[in-house]
C-alpha cells in the first residue's frame, strides 16, 4: 500500500477501478435492449437516413411555400406599415413648418409694410417734388368779365 492507502495503480490502469464504477452494481442484462430492439432501431434509423436523402415530399414542399409566402407578406406588411409610420410623421413635421413659414412670412409682410408704408409716401413726395414740372403763375380772374 501507498501512503494514501491505495493497492498501487495509476488512473489508466485496467485493473483500477473509480470510486462511481465500485458503487455500482454488476450490469443487469434485463436493462440492455434486445436484439429486435437493436435492429427495429437501425432500421428506424435507415429509413430517417433515407427519407433525408430523398428530400421533402410534395405536400411538404407545398407547405414550406406556403409557409414563406405567408411570412413575406407578413415581413412586406410590417415594413409597409413602418414605411407608412414613417410617411405619416414626416407629413405632419412638414405641414408644421410650411404652417410656421406661412405665419413667418405674415408677420414679415406686416412688420413690413407698417415701416415701409410711411417710407414709401415719403418717397412719393419726394419724387413728386423733383418730377413735377414748374408752375407757371396764371392769373386768375375772379370776375366773368368778357372784354
Amino acid at each position: 500500500m501507498d501512503r494514501f492507502g491505495d493497492e498501487g495503480g495509476t488512473m489508466t490502469d485496467p485493473k483500477t477501478t473509480t470510486v462511481a464504477e465500485a458503487s455500482l452494481p454488476d450490469a443487469d442484462p434485463a436493462l440492455e435492449p434486445s436484439p429486435e430492439e437493436i435492429n427495429a432501431w437501425a432500421e428506424r434509423e435507415r429509413a430517417r437516413r433515407q427519407a433525408w436523402l430523398d428530400g421533402p415530399s410534395e405536400q411538404e414542399r407545398e407547405d414550406y411555400a406556403a409557409h414563406l409566402r405567408q411570412r413575406r407578406l407578413a415581413e412586406a406588411f410590417d415594413e409597409g406599415e413602418a414605411m407608412l409610420q414613417e410617411r405619416m410623421r414626416q407629413g405632419l413635421r412638414y405641414s408644421r413648418e410650411a404652417q410656421l413659414a406661412t405665419e413667418g412670412a405674415i408677420s414679415l409682410f406686416f412688420r413690413w409694410s407698417q415701416h415701409m408704408f410711411g417710407e414709401l409716401v415719403k418717397a412719393g413726395r419726394e419724387w413728386e417734388e423733383e418730377t413735377n414740372l414748374p408752375r407757371i403763375p396764371r392769373r386768375v380772374r375772379m370776375d366773368d368779365d368778357k372784354s
